[in-house]
């Protein structure tokens, strides 16, 4: 694997970024089509909120089932817009991290194959998170 390419992903950081960048507002929109486009036909959600925070507990999988999720979720964003804290490499992936409704943190990696999202991976767990409390 180059060096140049986050662990779990086939394309450069710099683009990964741009997809997490397209896939954010996709998501917070609510926007179906576009999420559609950004997914691979067997895209996966992996949520862990530990018991602490709603989190989907099982996988949520197939494109269908993660674009009706997301255009779900665009209506909780529309009431209470996530913030966005910043675009990073996650454990090795492209993503980003927000402050979600109650002022807690999230983290949202992104395995990217072909160019398309093909996991989605959303730690709310605040246990795991602890190390980022310093960006709110």
């Amino acid at each position: 694997m180059s060096a140049t390419r986050a662990a779990g992903s086939d394309i450069p950081p710099e683009q990964g970024l741009e997809i997490a960048s397209a896939f954010f507002a996709a998501s917070r929109s609510g926007n179906v089509q576009q999420l559609r486009s950004l997914l691979a036909t067997d895209a996966i959600v992996l949520a862990d909120g530990g018991g602490k925070t709603v989190a989907p507990r099982r996988p949520i999988a197939g494109v269908d089932n993660v674009v009706k999720l997301f255009a779900s979720l665009g209506l909780i964003f529309a009431k209470t817009m996530s913030k966005l804290v910043g675009y990073e490499v996650i454990n090795g992936l492209p993503g980003f991290i927000t402050i979600e409704e109650g002022a807690r943190l999230q983290t949202t990696a992104l395995d990217i194959r072909d160019g398309r999202i093909s996991a989605i991976y959303v730690t709310r767990n605040p246990e795991k998170l602890g190390h980022l409390d310093a960006l709110h």
